[in-house]
């Protein structure tokens, strides 16, 4: 049977998150695992503590006051984190999804991702953290790194989800991008919608070889080539046609080409207000 792993935090994202996971638990008739995970506290936290700049007599009071607010902070952290598995594991039956377990971790997200993913097909989280009021157009560092790391397709959920009746594949021809073409020939979440796959950029000879291979792996689809950057036309395809489901490779580049000309694949999530099936 498939597995869906949906980490959920107390961002706005959660509801939109879990709304994904059983559309697709539904589609790929999958169970799910719900994960949340309580992170440590970081190294910049830890500086914020002041005991060191009052007196020798008041330190000890000060450090055993603060023992018993980290473990005050804990104990609510530990019971935030049920009541939030629980109302997403209630969110899932409602929508139909039979087989359901969840997980409390304490940890490093990315960690405890990589960890869980292992026996799972699709990895499903939000576009953006607990801290997404502050930054709309922000993509969540925890999400990218998720996406680097992971071994497993990622669905990113947007802010609002709405069941796709089409769905876009952009297709470049590269290495994940065929492998997500493959994906999509093959599973039956994409069964019955409308498929759309696009490339950007000039026309080539070696383009236009890519997009016959994706239009023999696909002939039903509909395939189209757009003039302009992709980070730009291939949203702009995507609001114009109803797109309700984006599907690409992520993350192709060198290192050193992201650190100078930045990534796509970031790029896109920012810029695609759907959500975005990713393949490395």
């Amino acid at each position: 049977m498939r597995k869906l792993l949906v980490c959920i935090d107390a961002s706005n994202y959660a509801k939109s998150v879990t709304d994904c996971a059983v559309w697709a638990a539904d589609r790929l008739d999958a169970s799910v695992e719900v994960l949340h995970v309580i992170q440590r506290n970081d190294a910049v936290a830890a500086r914020h503590d002041l005991s060191g700049t009052v007196g020798l007599d008041a330190r000890s009071s000060l450090l055993e006051e603060l023992v018993a607010i980290d473990e005050a902070e804990a104990k609510l952290a530990r019971e935030r984190g049920r009541v939030m598995l629980a109302a997403a594991e209630e969110r899932l039956q409602s929508g139909g999804v039979a087989e359901i377990i969840t997980t409390h971790r304490h940890g490093g997200i990315v960690e405890t991702v990589i960890e869980r993913e292992e026996d799972a097909d699709v990895v499903v989280i939000g576009k953006r953290g607990a801290s997404s009021a502050f930054a709309k157009e922000h993509l969540g560092s925890k999400v990218e790194r998720v996406v680097r790391e992971s071994i497993r397709p990622v669905l990113v959920a947007s802010e609002h989800f709405k069941k796709p009746e089409r769905v876009m594949v952009a297709f470049d021809g590269g290495p994940s991008s065929r492998k997500a073409m493959e994906f999509v020939t093959a599973s039956p979440l994409f069964k019955g919608l409308e498929i759309h796959v696009v490339m950007s950029g000039a026309s080539s000879s070696t383009r236009q070889k890519h997009m016959d291979w994706a239009t023999g792996q696909l002939p039903q689809a509909i395939v189209e080539h757009v003039g302009g950057a992709p980070e730009e036309a291939l949203p702009a395809y995507v609001e114009a046609k109803g797109i309700g489901l984006l599907v690409m490779g992520a993350y192709g580049h060198s290192p050193l080409r992201r650190l100078i000309v930045g990534s796509i694949t970031t790029q896109m999530m920012q810029n695609c207000h759907v959500p975005i099936l990713l393949f490395r």
